[in-house]
């Protein structure tokens, strides 16, 4: 069995990781507050699950559809701030929070990605 992942597997893996990591002090930022609290500690409950993905995306095969699935729950959960964020700052913030999910679904499902989790 081939144990090495391709580059885009290792980037994607590295994202996650890195994107997970900055959104789990969000609870302890000023104005956490005035955001409700399931939405607060869901995202945080998410940045875990996506550190476990990131890990696993070197050495597990399940670790491609956590990957996808905590992916499309960051977008999901970022949307609305396209629509309700009040200044152009935390827009940004938000698209952010948007395209960097994104890049990790499309880096894990290229061909070279996909065949390195193919059952063998």
């Amino acid at each position: 069995m081939n144990t090495q992942r391709p580059l885009p597997v290792n980037s994607a893996a590295i994202i996650l990781a890195l994107f997970s990591l900055a959104s789990l002090p969000l609870p302890l930022l000023p104005g956490a507050e005035e955001v409700p609290t399931v939405v607060l500690y869901g995202g945080t409950v998410l940045s875990i699950v996506g550190l476990i993905a990131a890990v696993g995306l070197w050495k597990k095969k399940w670790s491609l559809w956590l990957t996808i699935v905590v992916s499309v729950l960051n977008i999901l959960s970022s949307a609305p701030g396209i629509v309700m964020a009040p200044d152009a700052a935390s827009k940004a913030i938000v698209v952010v929070g948007i395209v960097v999910p994104a890049l990790i679904i499309m880096l894990v499902v290229l061909p070279t990605s996909r065949r390195a989790f193919a059952v063998a």
